[in-house]
């Protein structure tokens, strides 16, 4: 072959590369180990924050303008104090005599004895309770456990009362359809 078949077999060639050229420019960024290589710039280092947490100022005890403070802490469980109470109740038999005695006091938990005896009628009768004292708000309430001595015709209930912030008053609500309120005072 002679230098007149030069050019020609330089356009075969270059046509040859072509296809490889042409993706090599349509690439988004220089092929690996094709030009010069740079490492990735590194991340400015992540910045700390820190938070200081501070006690809040104790706040100021409040007392009432003539100075009166309960007696007891306000945590304090008052049925652990004071164990008997007497009053009444009002259900569809009329107005009953009532007795609660706290058995057990643990915490907020009370096991208690309901007793109960109507006049009228001659009816008594006693069973077990348990409840609940909740200081923030002192309310009690107490569902019904096994009887310890039944009348005909009577069934247990449940009662939710609140108690006086001098401890002298626990009253509330008999829990069932037909019944009103009951009132409680410490015996003695």
């Amino acid at each position: 072959m002679g230098t007149a078949n030069a050019p020609a077999l330089r356009l075969r060639s270059a046509l040859r590369c072509a296809p490889g050229a042409a993706l090599l420019l349509a690439a988004c960024g220089p092929a690996p180990g094709f030009g010069d290589a740079r490492a990735p710039e590194p991340r400015p280092p992540a910045e700390t924050v820190y938070i200081v947490l501070q006690d809040p100022p104790p706040a100021p005890v409040a007392v009432a303008a003539d100075g009166w403070v309960p007696d007891e802490a306000r945590g304090a469980n008052p049925f652990e104090r004071t164990r008997t109470w007497i009053g009444d109740y009002d259900c569809p038999q009329g107005t009953t005599e009532m007795t609660f005695r706290i058995l057990r006091v643990k915490g907020d938990r009370i096991k208690a004895e309901f007793s109960f005896h109507h006049a009228e009628s001659g009816v008594s009768g006693k069973y077990l309770m348990m409840g609940r004292y909740d200081a923030d708000t002192r309310t009690a309430s107490f569902s019904p456990g096994a009887w310890l001595e039944r009348p005909p015709n009577y069934v247990t209930v449940s009662m939710r009362g609140d108690l006086a912030l001098d401890g002298s008053l626990f009253a509330g609500r008999i829990e069932h359809p037909e019944c009103g309120a009951f009132r409680l005072r410490p015996a003695g």
